[in-house]
């Protein structure tokens, strides 16, 4: 009996140890810096990245909705948008939440941005940031700063 115990024992600190290992291997947060310009007719858009954590580029898509067309503090848009890589090496989905006040005078977007999900090599990962946007005449430029890991 007392055997029995020892290895369910060890078999326990075994499986902990492991579980550990993973968490710790897992990458570490990095900073990131990414572009996209919409063209919003016909509708689509450009990815660009400088590679090291992301692919260099991309095309986009967006499923979104917007509130507060009546507000004097600008609309607020929220935004699924997906990216597929160029170099065919998957898919990354973000979920923006932004302001943007051209209603009230505003001539750009200001919010946030999470990762919901990922195909290929970037199923794992993960982060979040904050995101700006500048009109163009035939869509927006936004510019994109967070960190990023791969769990």
């Amino acid at each position: 009996m007392n055997r029995r115990l020892f290895i369910g024992s060890l078999t326990t600190t075994l499986v902990g140890v492991l579980a550990l290992a993973a968490v710790v291997a897992a990458a570490p947060p990095q900073s990131a810096t990414f572009m996209v310009v919409e063209q919003f007719d016909p509708p689509s858009g450009e990815f660009t990245s400088d590679g090291s954590i992301l692919c260099a580029s991309g095309t986009t898509s967006n499923e979104f909705s917007a509130s507060g067309f009546r507000s004097n503090v600008g609309i607020v848009f929220h935004d699924r948008k997906t990216i597929t890589c160029d170099d065919g090496t998957g898919t990354f989905t973000l979920l923006l939440q932004a302001r943007t006040g051209f209603n009230v005078g505003d001539d750009g977007t200001s919010g946030r941005w999470v990762v919901l999900s990922g195909t290929g090599e970037y199923a794992g990962l993960h982060g979040q940031g904050r995101l700006t946007g500048t009109y163009t005449p035939s869509g927006i430029s936004e510019s994109y700063q967070g960190r990023l890991a791969y769990r």
